[in-house]
């Protein structure tokens, strides 16, 4: 969904009483997950208060914080934008910490700690909804005709969505980080090597990982991923 009306309505949960970070978290989880798209255009201000049953003092509250965070942008006249995730101000790595092929090397050693831990809770916690989008998102992945560059974001979306099934948002929010700091090393790296040979082999190490995951293995699910950003790593040669 791309209304950026999803998610539970903040008014149902009234006794929580910070009302605009329910909302920006459900935002920010829609922009984390792909669903909300950089340049995609925020609902009405009126259309967020009416969905999440709250005064405009609330959403214009939880607006501000996702501006803040860099992860909104405000173009006067025309309304309320998605920004680049590389842009965000939630975390930061400066250009000048990835100049050399060591540092893509401890990003994706990092990547690999994260996500490893993450498939694992992926498997204790996923629902009906996310396997859908895991098996739906492998499939595309998998689809001989795939480009390079849709092939790239399918998979990091196929990542955000393992971590979304981990049912913990901080883990979203590290890990879209990460692998947005990684795309064009990863990109790059790719158009050296042969795609379809490439797309098959990480399509069945992706397999493994969905099936733990389905199976509630969690083990199983963290030594798949494990193993497939090892192997991966080496393939792209960071």
């Amino acid at each position: 969904m791309k209304t950026g009306l999803s998610g539970t309505p903040a008014g149902s949960k009234r006794a929580k009483a910070d009302l605009p970070e329910i909302i920006a978290d459900n935002i920010r989880m829609q922009i984390v997950k792909g669903e909300l798209t950089t340049g995609s255009k925020l609902p009405t201000e009126q259309e967020l208060c009416n969905y999440h049953e709250v005064s405009r003092v609330v959403v214009r509250e939880a607006v501000a914080r996702l501006r803040h965070e860099g992860l909104l942008v405000s173009q006067q006249g025309k309304g309320v934008f998605v920004a680049s995730l590389e842009n965000a101000r939630f975390l930061s790595i400066s250009d000048g910490y990835r100049t050399k092929p060591d540092d893509f090397r401890k990003l994706y050693e990092l990547r690999n700690i994260l996500e490893s831990g993450t498939s694992a809770l992926a498997a204790l916690h996923h629902d009906a909804d996310d396997m859908t989008l895991l098996e739906s998102t492998l499939e595309h992945m998998s689809n001989g005709d795939i480009d390079p560059d849709d092939y790239v974001a399918a998979d990091m979306a196929f990542h955000r969505a393992i971590a979304s099934a981990s049912k913990n948002a901080f883990l979203v929010l590290f890990i879209s980080f990460v692998d947005s700091k990684l795309k064009e090393a990863i990109s790059i790296s790719l158009s050296r090597l042969d795609f379809e040979k490439t797309v098959s082999i990480s399509a069945d190490e992706h397999s493994v990982i969905l099936e733990c995951i389905k199976l509630r293995d969690s083990e199983g699910a963290r030594l798949g991923m494990q193993t497939h950003l090892g192997n991966s790593a080496k393939r792209l040669g960071i």
